[in-house]
């Protein structure tokens, strides 16, 4: 009989008014009541969570502000940065300016007042003649024991030994 119900295909033919209505009897639900009360959410509950979602949004709002002024500052420190790579570029050519042969000829010529050497400049010296180098007495310990030794000589001379 399963088969046939599952095959009829007279379910699906025009139906009177009063097949119809006795079918709708047959088939509709009952709604039945709850007879459980539900329970109240409690207000301290409420308030909870209420003042949970309000800090968190502060700490968010919070966190926020402080990563704006970090990024500003780290903004202001990078600009600060270029701005002195820019300088030491700027000194460091100067540097290398100012050390150059031509810049130092030039002070040498304007500020000190010399010139380059010229041939009517050039004096020749003799040197064929006997030449003797003397070397002058410098101070220091050796003359120390030098004049030590000329006292105890003198010394000695009139000491009976």
């Amino acid at each position: 009989m399963q088969a046939e119900v599952i095959y009829d295909l007279n379910n699906f033919t025009a139906k009177t008014a009063v097949e119809h209505d006795k079918e709708l009897r047959t088939r509709s639900l009952r709604l039945i009541k709850n007879r459980r009360q539900e329970k109240a959410v409690a207000p301290v509950k409420i308030i909870l969570g209420a003042a949970v979602v309000i800090a968190v949004c502060i700490a968010m709002i919070y966190s926020q502000v402080v990563l704006t002024e970090l990024t500003s500052e780290v903004g202001f420190y990078e600009r600060r940065i270029s701005e002195l790579d820019t300088e030491y570029v700027r000194l460091q050519s100067e540097l290398e300016a100012s050390t150059s042969i031509k810049t130092l000829e030039e002070a040498a010529e304007n500020e000190l007042g010399l010139a380059k050497i010229d041939s009517s400049q050039v004096e020749y010296v003799n040197l064929t003649g006997s030449d003797n180098i003397s070397v002058a007495r410098t101070g220091g310990k050796y003359l120390i024991k030098e004049n030590w030794d000329k006292f105890v000589e003198f010394i000695s001379e009139y000491l009976p030994f």
